[in-house]
Parts: structure tokens; sequence; C-alpha cells
């Protein structure tokens, strides 16, 4: 049962099916890359939510239509990578479908330029190969567009069930489009001819639900588990990506994030938008009622893109924006071709679009498909270059691809990592972080430096580094140690307390020497130290603020853990009473730990 009768596809179509095949070919990343790929290959093993296999709010139908692929592929990052080809190509042609529905009659080339514009832009370049959920959502969405433009000309029955099915199946892919496709499902029902056909929409909505949101539910612990689980992905919304993400980001720099910076550069971007608001006139100008659902889909996404999403991955949450732009940008070039009289150069600013789209994201596009990601490269160079008893210590941002990529290796927290690494000081102990590494001996893994990274990627992981501990930098933080500033990978101090400790094991060594200083922002003019080893007093200093003093203290006799703590006779708090400034308690700082062999 079709849902359409059969129509000659036109050569114009075809070629551009072969432009986004060709694309999508020349593009397919060489590896895992971004953490989320990471969490949706792991889901794909397993389906485990709860252990963020994959992430909130859970993706269950990504991973079941993973699944299947992985079939086939017997790989889960192939799998991904070969859905996302699949879903690019069916995503194409069913809008040059839906956007030749929408346009009216003598819509072709506004349709084939439309689907172009969308999946040629820069933003689908960079994102639409990845092993993500937003390739198959975008080709259930384009699916769903195409039914109801039929739908609302009185389409048959197959139509409404199409409806119906993409829109939820658009939603188990990725959740969170689910705030702007019910109201597009919405409007697209009150366009349908009569409450026949919009029962049947919602009868295929709600099966299909049912198919996804089931075993989502299982995965969480029923329906109890299910509910605590979505209402802390919720509370962690509105914390992170509604407050914490957007401090310092004004107005005006939040809406070109998500309004712009799909397009890539200024010079690309304004020219499509200064169309898309031509296109858009002339659409209204038309009463092209057609045009509604794909208008609500866009301006909800945006509005909530604005009030509650990330910032920092404003291309990708900006995707349904960035579609109905599209659209509306290939009618404002045919608008103006037809203002001309010259209906046929229409095509001309299309393709210098998709040009400057391609020149946009190639800087990407060329290391992402030729050279392993940073993560992979470090991960191979831990395979390669250190035995599996080799202590990793992880940062958070990167304990996702440590635990897929090193699952053999010994991994942990750098917390724990440290704390362990105390009682093994032979042990090869690295540290793998995203970013530069200050730490002698580290090995840097990069892609190069582009404008286009900033703008159309999380601009995450484009550096990684393995960063080689050194003895005297492990032990244990029994009480009063503050984590190391200004940040682990650039190791220059720990604060302590008035009452602090450390405990090592000093075996190989005949002393231990501590390096204790007092910053010369520090509101105090001096500060005196009691070192004690294993609770007995061993010495006390006089730091001066702006000095530092070394001091050496011999190996206890009786061997074992050796417990070094710090009695400060003042402290401080920064804080100054500001709600979001420092609150520790601060007396002296910790520079540094050196075991003196014996």
């Amino acid at each position: 049962m079709s849902i359409a009768p059969p129509r000659k596809i036109s050569a114009t179509a075809l070629a551009g099916f072969a432009a986004v095949l060709l694309a999508r070919a020349l593009t397919l990343p060489r590896s895992l890359w971004e953490m989320d790929e990471v969490l949706f290959a792991r889901a794909i093993e397993h389906f485990d939510p709860l252990s963020h296999r994959p992430h909130p709010p859970g993706y269950p139908l990504l991973v079941g239509l993973g699944k299947l692929f992985d079939l086939v592929f017997h790989d889960p990052f192939t799998s991904l990578v070969a859905l996302s080809f699949v879903s690019s190509l069916v995503g194409y042609v069913a809008l040059v479908a839906a956007f030749r529905r929408i346009a009216g009659e003598g819509s072709e080339r506004v349709a084939v330029a439309g689907a172009l514009l969308f999946h040629l832009s820069p933003v689908m370049l960079v994102q639409a190969p990845l092993p993500m959920s937003d390739p198959p959502a975008l080709m259930f969405l384009s699916l769903a567009l195409w039914a109801g433009a039929i739908l609302a000309g009185g389409g048959p029955v197959a139509s409404a069930i199409v409806l119906g099915a993409c829109s939820s199946a658009a939603i188990g892919c990725r959740p969170q489009l689910a705030l702007a496709v019910l109201p597009m499902l919405g409007v697209a029902l009150w366009q349908a001819p009569g409450w026949r056909r919009r029962g049947e929409a919602l009868a295929a909505f709600t099966l299909v639900s049912l198919l996804w949101f089931v075993p989502l539910v299982v995965a969480t612990g029923g329906p109890r588990g299910f509910l605590d689980y979505e209402l802390k992905q919720a509370s962690y919304v509105a914390a992170h990506d509604a407050r914490t993400s957007r401090q310092g980001c004004s107005p005006a720099r939040l809406a070109k994030r998500f309004i712009s910076h799909p397009w890539g550069r200024r010079v690309l971007a304004a020219p499509v938008l200064l169309l898309a608001l031509a296109g858009a006139g002339r659409l209204a100008w038309l009463r092209r009622k057609a045009a509604l659902p794909l208008a609500v889909l866009s301006l909800v996404q945006l509005a909530v893109c604005l009030t509650v999403m990330d910032p920092g991955d404003a291309v990708r949450y900006a995707l349904p924006w960035v579609l109905a732009v599209a659209f509306a940008a290939a009618a404002g070039c045919e608008a103006l071709a037809r203002f001309a009289r010259r209906p046929a150069a229409a095509w001309i600013p299309v393709v210098l679009i998709l040009i400057g789209s391609l020149l946009s994201a190639a800087p990407v596009l060329e290391v992402r498909s030729t050279t392993l990601s940073p993560p992979v490269q470090a991960a191979q160079w831990v395979q390669r270059n250190l035995p599996p008893k080799a202590i990793i210590l992880v940062e958070e941002d990167m304990a996702p691809h440590a635990s897929y990529l090193l699952r053999n290796f010994d991994l942990a927290p750098v917390d724990e990592g440290l704390r362990r690494a105390a009682k093994r000081p032979k042990a090869a102990v690295y540290l793998l972080a995203e970013g530069e590494s200050g730490w002698k001996g580290a090995v840097t893994f990069r892609w190069p430096r582009s404008d286009a990274y900033r703008r159309l990627t999380r601009n995450h992981y484009r550096v990684v580094s393995l960063s080689p501990i050194t003895p005297g930098s492990r032990f244990q933080v029994v009480r009063g140690v503050y984590d190391w500033e200004p940040n682990i990978r650039r190791a220059k101090w720990r604060w302590m307390d008035a009452d602090a400790a450390i405990r090592l094991l000093p075996r190989g060594t005949r002393a231990i020497a501590v390096t204790l200083g007092l910053d010369r922002s520090a509101p105090l003019p001096s500060n005196s130290v009691t070192v004690l080893v294993n609770g007995a007093p061993a010495a006390t200093l006089e730091i001066a603020r702006g000095t530092s003093r070394r001091l050496e203290l011999p190996r206890p006799a009786a061997g074992g853990l050796m417990e070094i703590g710090f009695r400060s006779s003042r402290s401080f708090v920064p804080a100054g009473g500001s709600p979001k400034a420092d609150t520790r308690r601060l007396a002296i700082q910790l520079l540094a730990v050196e075991r003196i062999p014996g």
C-alpha cells in the first residue's frame, strides 16, 4: 500500500542523491571520536541505561536499530556508521518528496535545492556521518513531514500511519526531539481530513511508541525506576544545560551559536539566513499551509534551544531549525530567480552555498576521515607501550573512551588511582586526559586547530594527552589536601587545610622531601607549619608569603607506610562572602613530594 501515486524521479533529484551519497561515502569517520559515540557503541553491546549504555534519556530505538545492523557488521562502531549512512540517503529522498509537496506545483527545483542545502550544509557534513542519534532521527522526521504533507491533501490511510509511526520513531531515536515533534504532529493532525485519519495516525504513533518505550521502562527498573531515571536527567539539564553552561554567554552570543553557527562562518551564514527570510516571506504570501508543520517543528525547537539547551552543543541541537532554514533558503533562491525572470538562475546561489559549505567543513572532514581520533590514538599508544598492569588514571571526560578502548587495563579515576599507586611505587602510572599536559614526558595526540572545529563540533577531544605520573606524586590523601591546581594536567600545587596529611610507601628510598609554599596572593604575611611523621613532630617551618621551603624527612626505621602530617598555625577562606567564590579553608601549599633514592 503506497502513500502516494508513483512519480517519475527527475534527473535533478537523482543528481542530488548522487551528491549526498558521494559526500557521505567520502567523509565517513575513521574511528570513534565523541563521548556520545562511545556510549552508543557500548549500548549496542549491552543496553543498560542505568549504567550509561547509553546516557539519558536512553535512545531505545536507536539502540534497537544499531543492534539490527550489528547482526550484519559485528562491530558497534561500523554498525552505527552504516545506520547513519543509510539514514542520510533515505532522509534525502524523503525530504525531496516532502519539500515538493510543501512548496506546491512546479517545485522540483525548490525541493531538490532545499534537501541539498540541508544534507550538505556545514553542520550536516560534519554531524551526519557520525554514529550518533541525529541521522536516523532526522530520517524519520523527513518521512513524517512527507506523510503529513500527503495527509493534508487528503492522502490515504498509509499516509496517516507513516505520519504517526515516523513521528514516534524520531522521538525513539532522539527523545529530546519530543518537545518539537509533538507540536508538529499536532498541527499535522489538525490539517488531516477528518477524525478517522487522525485516529489512524494516533494509533500508529501509540503502537510504535510502545515498541521502544516498554524496553526502556524495563531496562530502567520498571515505572518507578524509569521515572527516577528521567527526573534525574531533567534535574541535570536544568542545572547544567539551562544554567551552568550559559554563564558568561550573552543572549546575542547564545542566539548566534544556535542560529548561525550551523552554517559555519558569517560570510556563508549571513546570505543563507537572508535568503531564508526572503523564502519564508514568499511562502507566507503564497499561503502555503503545507509548510506549517515544518515551521512549528523548527520554531519550537529553536525556542527550546534558546531556553534550555547547552550552547556548547548548539549546532547539533539546532538541526531541525537548520532543516527549515534550508527549505526557506531554497524558496528564497527561487523567488529571486523568478523576480529576475531567470528561473534556472536559482541554482547559482544554491551551488555557491554548497561550495561554501564544503569549504567550511573541509578542515574537520579531511582529518576525521583520514586520521584516527586523538582518543583512539592515545588508546593505541597505551596498548603498544604499556604493560597491562600499568595504572591508567582517567579524567571524567575520558572515562567512556577508556572503559571501551582499554578494558584490559587497570583503569581508575584520578584520586582513587593515586591512592592505589601510592602502594605500588614501581608501577607505571599514566594520566589519560583531554587537553595539553604540563607533566614531563607527556605524549600528546591532536587534530589541527580550525575555526570549523570550533563552530561545527562540541570543540572537545581535539587534543588528548598521556602523562607519566612521577613516583613523588603518588600518595594517598588522608585528610585536608585539595585537588591539583590549576588542574591535574598542569599540576603545580595542592592547597592544604590547617590540619592535613598524606600517606605513601617509602620503599627503596632513604628520605622523602616535601616542598611547601605560600602563594603571594594569600592574605597571610607568613604561616608556621609543623611537619609530623607518623604522628611525631619532625620540624617546624616558617614560610613567608610568596616563598617556599623544602624539607627532607628520613624514612622511618620501622618501614611500612609513612604518614606525613602538616599542622599550620593560621588559615584563611578566600570566599569573601561571595556565593560563587571558593569556600575552602586554606593554610599552605604542597608544591612537591620527592622520593630520594637510598
